[in-house]
C-alpha cells in the first residue's frame, strides 16, 4: 500500500495545531455532556440539571490552559451549528466562567422549550426562586466544588515533579536499605545466574523536550559518574541484548559506540534517542555513520552485532506548539525524523525502528493517512523519496477507542515500510500505551488509549499468558540496579554492593517476583496500609500502571 503524499498546504503548520486542538476538545465535550460530568457531580442533588452546563465550564477552562487567547475562536468555528453556535461564542468570548454560565442561561432561556438543555433549566430555576442569578451561583459553586483544571500545568508540574525528587531522593535511603537486608536474610539461590533476555543501560537521565506524555519531569542528576567499563564488563558477562536508555541519549552517544566496541558477546545493541540531533543530512550522516563504525570496529571472531536505532514518533514529541509569542513550531520537526528515515537505510549494521505512541488513529488505517505517519510521509514525498507500506499487524487484545469508548477494536501495533530506493531495508514502527505516570496523568483521557480491560482481568483472573511485569535489570552509571518498568525499585548499587549480592537479590526478592507476575497479593497488602486502593485502581490506566504506584513508596 502506498501512502500517497499530498501538497503542503499554506499554513502547513497551522493546520496542523488546529486540527489537533479541535479533536482534543471535540472529544472533551463530548465525553463530558456524554457522562462524565454527570459522574463527577456524584450525589450533587441536581447533577443531572447541572451536568450540561458544567461541561460547557469544563471547556472554557480547558481552553483557557491549553488555547492561546488569538486562536480559541478558530478552534471552536467548526462546531458552530445552530443549536451550539451561541455556545461556541461564549466559550471564545467569555473571560470568566461566571460571564460564561450567565450567557449559558440566557442562550437556553431563549431556546425552545422542548430542548432538553432548556427542561432542565427550568428544573434548576424552580429549585432556585426562579432567579437565574441564583442558577449561576449555585452552578459555579459546583464547579468550584470539583476542583478540576483549576491550576496551570506549570503548577502541575512543579507538585508532580516535587515528587519525583522525593522518590529518587530516598534511593537507597534507610527504608530501601532495611528492605534490602530482609532480602539478603533470604536462602540464596542454587545454581548459576541464568542469562537475561536483555539488560539495560543508564548513562544519564535528562531530555531537553517537554513532551506533554512524558513520564518524568524531574531527573535525578548523575554528575561525576565512575567510570561505566565495570559495568558494561558485568552487563556483557549475562545477557546478549543491551537498551540504551534515560530520556534522550544525544550528548552520550560516546558511551553506547564504546560500548559496542567493548561489550564482545553482545549482538543487539539498542538505544533511544528523540530525533532531535537531525538538524539537517550531512550530521544526520555523520550521527548515523559513528554508529555504524563501531559495529564495524568490532575485532573478527566476535559474535556480529546490529545496532537498533529507536526514534520517538508520534503525535506528542512532533506536536505542533504555540511559542510565547504566538508563533508556532514543531517539538521534534518531522523533517528531522525524514533526515533520519532517510539516511538509514545506507547503513546495513543499523536497523531503524519507529517508537509510536498510540492514540485513536491506531484503530484503523487512517494512521498511516493522518496525523505524525502522513505528515513523514509528505515530507519524503517532497523530497522525491516515496514511502511504502508493507505490513501491519494488530494488537492481539481488543482495546477501547478513546473517541469511542463504547466500541472496542484492535489497533495496529506494528508496521513496516520501504523507501523506493531502498526496497530492501525495512524501517520498523512499533507501538505502546501511555501510562499515567509525570506528565501524562495530565493528559485528555480522548488522547490516550488505556489497558483498562487488561487490568480488569488482572485483578479478576491473573495476568493471561505471556503478560508479564518487565523486571530485568537496568544498570545506571552510578551504580543503581533498578527494575525495567519500575526505576523506584531499587537492588543495590553493584559498585557498593557487589555484583553476586545485586543479582541474588533479583533472583530472590520477592518483591520483584510478584511485580513480575502481577501478584495479585500486592494490592491486597497495600490495602492494608492505605486506604486509597479503590482510587488507584480507578486511576490506573493499566497493570502496569497499576503495580508501578502501588510500589512507589
Amino acid at each position: 500500500m502506498a501512502i500517497v503524499p499530498s501538497p503542503p498546504p499554506a499554513d502547513e503548520l497551522e493546520q496542523h495545531y488546529l486540527s489537533a486542538l479541535r479533536q482534543r476538545f471535540k472529544a472533551e465535550v463530548n465525553r463530558l455532556t456524554g457522562g462524565a460530568m454527570r459522574d463527577l457531580l456524584g450525589a450533587h442533588p441536581h447533577a443531572e440539571e447541572l451536568a450540561f452546563p458544567l461541561s460547557y465550564v469544563h471547556a472554557h477552562a480547558w481552553l483557557r490552559r491549553d488555547v492561546p487567547a488569538e486562536r480559541r475562536a478558530a478552534v471552536v468555528a467548526p462546531f458552530r451549528r445552530a443549536d451550539r453556535a451561541f455556545l461556541m461564542d461564549l466559550l471564545a468570548e467569555t473571560a470568566t466562567a461566571e460571564e460564561l454560565l450567565r450567557g449559558i442561561v440566557s442562550g437556553l432561556l431563549a431556546a425552545p422549550e422542548t430542548l432538553r438543555e432548556r427542561r432542565q433549566l427550568a428544573r434548576l430555576l424552580a429549585a432556585h426562586a426562579a432567579d437565574p442569578e441564583q442558577v449561576v451561583a449555585a452552578a459555579l459553586a459546583a464547579w468550584q466544588g470539583l476542583g478540576i483544571l483549576d491550576r496551570s500545568y506549570a503548577e502541575a508540574y512543579r507538585d508532580l515533579a516535587r515528587a519525583e525528587r522525593e522518590r529518587y531522593g530516598g534511593m537507597l535511603g534507610d527504608a530501601d536499605r532495611a528492605r534490602l537486608a530482609l532480602v539478603d536474610a533470604l536462602p540464596d539461590p542454587p545454581g548459576p545466574v541464568p542469562p537475561f533476555a536483555k539488560l539495560g543501560v543508564i548513562p544519564a537521565m535528562g531530555c531537553p523536550q517537554t513532551c506533554r506524555h512524558c513520564m518524568f519531569i524531574w531527573r535525578p542528576p548523575m554528575k561525576d559518574a565512575p567510570d561505566p567499563g565495570d559495568l558494561y564488563r558485568l552487563v556483557a558477562r549475562h545477557t546478549d541484548s543491551v537498551l540504551f536508555t534515560g530520556g534522550d541519549l544525544t550528548r552520550h552517544l560516546h558511551h553506547f559506540t564504546r560500548a559496542v566496541r567493548e561489550m564482545r558477546p553482545v549482538r543487539t545493541f539498542a538505544i533511544l534517542l528523540n530525533g532531535d540531533f537531525a538538524d539537517d543530512p550531512p550530521t544526520t550522516e555523520a550521527v548515523l555513520r559513528d554508529l555504524a563504525d563501531a559495529v564495524r570496529a568490532r575485532p573478527r571472531g566476535w559474535p556480529t552485532a546490529r545496532v537498533l536505532l529507536q526514534v520517538s514518533f508520534d503525535e506528542f514529541h512532533q506536536e505542533v506548539v504555540a511559542g510565547r509569542d504566538g508563533a508556532l513550531r514543531e517539538r521534534i520537526p518531522v523533517a528531522k525524523i525524514a533526515n533520519i528515515v532517510e539516511a538509514a537505510p545506507r547503513h546495513p549494521e543499523l536497523q531503524l525502528c519507529l517508537v509510536h505512541k498510540q492514540t485513536a488513529l491506531n484503530f484503523s488505517m487512517d494512521l498511516f493517512r493522518r496525523g505524525v505517519l502522513a505528515r513523514l510521509a509528505a515530507e519524503l514525498g517532497r523530497r522525491g523519496q516515496p514511502l511504502q507500506l508493507v505490513a501491519a499487524s494488530p494488537s492481539p487484545r481488543l482495546k477501547h477507542n478513546p473517541l469511542d469508548p463504547a466500541r472496542p477494536g484492535q489497533v495496529v501495533k506494528d508496521a513496516s515500510f520501504v523507501l523506493a530506493r531502498h526496497p530492501d531495508r525495512p524501517i520498523l514502527m512499533t507501538s505502546s500505551t501511555i501510562d499515567a505516570y509525570g506528565r501524562a496523568a495530565l493528559l485528555d483521557p480522548g488522547e490516550t488509549v488505556q489497558e483498562r480491560e487488561l487490568l480488569a482481568q488482572v485483578l479478576r483472573d491473573g495476568a493471561p499468558p505471556g503478560e508479564v511485569f518487565d523486571t530485568d535489570l537496568m544498570f545506571w552509571h552510578n551504580g543503581w540496579a533498578t527494575l525495567f518498568a519500575a526505576v523506584h525499585v531499587c537492588l543495590g548499587n553493584v559498585r557498593e554492593d557487589g555484583e553476586a549480592r545485586v543479582l541474588a537479590r533479583h533472583r530472590k526478592d520477592p518483591l520483584t517476583a510478584a511485580l513480575r507476575r502481577f501478584d495479585r497479593r500486592l494490592p491486597a497488602l497495600y490495602a492494608e496500609v492505605r486506604d486509597d486502593l479503590d482510587t488507584r485502581i480507578a486511576q490506573a490506566t493499566g497493570p502496569h500502571h497499576l503495580f508501578h504506584v502501588l510500589t512507589e513508596d
